[in-house]
């Protein structure tokens, strides 16, 4: 794909970043907190995988780090209400991409991962969405590393 194919964008991070057109993730409500913003560029870095960077496209400040909580937590299986499936157009179990949030520190012992409210992504369209879960095993800061890190 050529450069004037791509979506550019600035980040304070990262400064200028450019992103294939199917790399964006459109929520269409908003993500709780940001519901101005509705479109965020999948940047993969080298470096930080499994780690991937969700940087708004519209707000250079605002950008998520994010896991698929099944490298960590295979037995993470979150029950996924039919309002949300039919909101993002998933029909089949392939169109779906789970991911969490992940809270950076400077201490490993304090990162944690939002299970509670995973980001739910139409991985054919693009769409997403951030689920809020009415689960009691899954908390919004659950350790990635360390004792409290046993699966949910």
């Amino acid at each position: 794909m050529s450069e004037s194919n791509r979506i550019v964008f600035e980040n304070v991070k990262f400064g200028q970043v450019s992103v294939d057109p199917a790399s964006v993730v459109t929520f269409p409500r908003g993500l709780p907190g940001f519901e101005a913003l509705r479109r965020f560029g999948w940047v993969q870095i080298e470096e930080e995988a499994p780690f991937v960077r969700l940087l708004s496209i519209e707000d250079p400040r605002v950008g998520f780090v994010l896991l698929a909580p099944a490298l960590v937590w295979p037995e993470y299986a979150p029950v996924i209400g039919d309002e949300d499936l039919l909101a993002l157009g998933i029909q089949r179990v392939e169109q779906v991409g789970l991911y969490c949030i992940i809270t950076l520190s400077a201490d490993p012992a304090r990162v944690t991962a939002n299970l509670k409210g995973p980001i739910c992504v139409n991985l054919e369209t693009m769409q997403a969405r951030q689920l809020i879960l009415v689960d009691d095993r899954y908390h919004t800061k659950h350790p990635l590393m360390g004792e409290g890190r046993q699966a949910p």
